[in-house]
């Protein structure tokens, strides 16, 4: 089973995706970007945030899920340290001596860790082992029909010194920084494959058993729940949370992958449900498609994406 969903968020006065400091100045990432103005197509720069970004808060939430549901999380990502079993050092946290065989350096890490299971990993020593993650983030990009409007624009701060008692020899009383905000309405997509999960990419045979695949297969539905309705995501959160909200979700719940549009275009709800119509009749499979609207919160709509998949008897 698949799921996809595609995401509209608000975000004023944000820095959720800082790229460099230069001096005193922090930057705010910024991408090219494709519009079409007077029927010309131009390109402008507009704020962004990098699915690596995306990836890493969902990865910070999918180990609390997975430890709420007790499953196996190494010890590397429960600090939020995704070294994802990269070299020998790593990897003989969680087996030693270590293998020289792949299958069974995949199968020991896959056991041993949820995060690297559904979110991959490159052992890039002899024999080098790789799988690739069970989840997709797209880039959060500003709506194009309004992209002009989105900006990054400085913010002047100031942190002071000491003033009164011991003063440090050539210290200044204040030092001035710039943090560079951005403003814009974001669209971003996140796709996963719930058949990856537990499930080895070598020999596409299950490496754990079917209730402890399910078990994980609803914390990776947890965790993306959990990103969206507690809008924890992003950089420097503690001192510019954005402002705004989670504006639209459109979830879509296939057989086999597909990838709702993306939401960066205004049409993008009306085209996905087309879309799934016709991959519905053609193939003669199952779909679900899920959206908010003026009664149904981003919330439920997660929380009916939950409930359907469990009838299903997928978690």
């Amino acid at each position: 089973m698949f799921v996809s969903i595609g995401v509209r968020f608000e975000a004023n006065v944000e820095a959720l995706n800082m790229v460099e400091t230069a001096g005193n100045y922090s930057k705010h990432r910024r991408v090219p970007y494709i519009i079409e103005e007077d029927g010309k197509l131009k390109t402008i720069y507009v704020p962004a945030m990098s699915g690596e970004s995306l990836g890493h808060a969902y990865q910070e939430l999918l180990v609390k899920e997975s430890k709420a549901l007790n499953l196996p999380v190494c010890e590397d990502c429960e600090k939020f340290e995704f070294f994802k079993s990269m070299n020998k050092k790593h990897l003989e946290k969680k087996i030693k001596p270590i293998p020289k065989d792949r299958e069974k350096i995949e199968e020991a890490i896959i056991k041993s860790c949820v995060i690297e299971d559904i979110g991959g990993f490159l052992y890039a020593e002899k024999p080098p082992v790789k799988r690739t993650s069970a989840f997709q983030f797209s880039y959060a990009l500003p709506i194009k029909s309004i992209a002009i409007y989105a900006t990054t624009e400085p913010q002047l701060h100031a942190r002071h010194a000491q003033t009164v008692g011991e003063k440090k020899e050539g210290a200044s009383e204040q030092m001035i920084y710039y943090v560079e905000t951005g403003t814009a309405i974001y669209g971003f997509t996140f796709n996963i494959d719930l058949d990856a999960i537990g499930i080895s990419g070598l020999t596409n045979k299950p490496v754990v058993d079917e209730e402890s695949i399910k078990k994980r297969r609803e914390a990776s539905l947890k965790a993306i729940f959990r990103m969206l309705s507690s809008q924890q995501f992003g950089a420097k959160l503690s001192r510019f949370f954005p402002v705004g909200n989670i504006m639209e979700v459109a979830i879509a719940i296939t057989e086999h992958p597909f990838s709702v549009t993306s939401p960066i275009y205004d049409n993008y709800i009306e085209k996905t449900e087309k879309r799934l119509k016709v991959v519905a009749n053609t193939f003669g499979e199952d779909t679900k498609f899920i959206t908010t609207n003026d009664e149904k919160t981003s919330e439920e709509c997660l929380a009916e994406m939950i409930n359907y998949i469990k009838d299903k008897n997928i978690i």
